[in-house]
């Protein structure tokens, strides 16, 4: 399928779904009504992960003229999550069980400031950018954002 057909069939097939903004705070109060979800210290490993967060976030917004309207970007504050196992949770773990061991946990990054989110679990980062939903200016210009966000929806019903 070429480039223009792709992005006619995601507008015909998701453009129904799409949701509006919203915070990463409240997306992380959804998932606590669906799991098990709690504030945490990260490990040694899981701070490599963050570490590697922050340099793409900051990396993104301080190249990124539209993006880099922060007063200053060595001031953000990034909140780190774990999903508790539980049978709540078992569909992410599951899908995991391939990259992390009986002992490591799916984590949650959230840096409220830049409104961004992410997991080391990819299924459970593209449920949360699905739920985060996308600015109303990215629908109405049709924006590489828009049709990013709707490629998620794609991804998703491809599981």
């Amino acid at each position: 399928m070429d480039h223009n057909t792709y992005k006619t069939y995601l507008k015909n097939q998701y453009l129904h779904e799409i949701r509006p903004l919203q915070s990463v705070n409240s997306v992380i109060s959804a998932f606590q009504q669906k799991m098990d979800i709690v504030e945490t210290e990260l490990s040694e490993s899981e701070a490599i992960f963050l570490k590697m967060t922050i340099i793409n976030y900051v990396n993104a917004y301080s190249s990124n003229p539209i993006k880099n309207n922060l007063d200053n970007l060595d001031n953000l504050n990034f909140v780190s999550y774990a999903i508790v196992r539980n049978e709540k949770s078992d569909h992410y773990y599951n899908a995991m069980k391939k990259i992390i061991s009986d002992d490591e946990r799916i984590i949650i990054i959230i840096e409220s400031q830049l409104n961004e989110i992410t997991s080391n679990c990819e299924e459970l980062k593209v449920d949360m950018l699905i739920e985060r939903g996308i600015d109303a200016s990215h629908i109405t210009q049709e924006t590489p954002e828009f049709f990013a966000y709707l490629m998620l929806f794609d991804k998703y019903n491809d599981h």
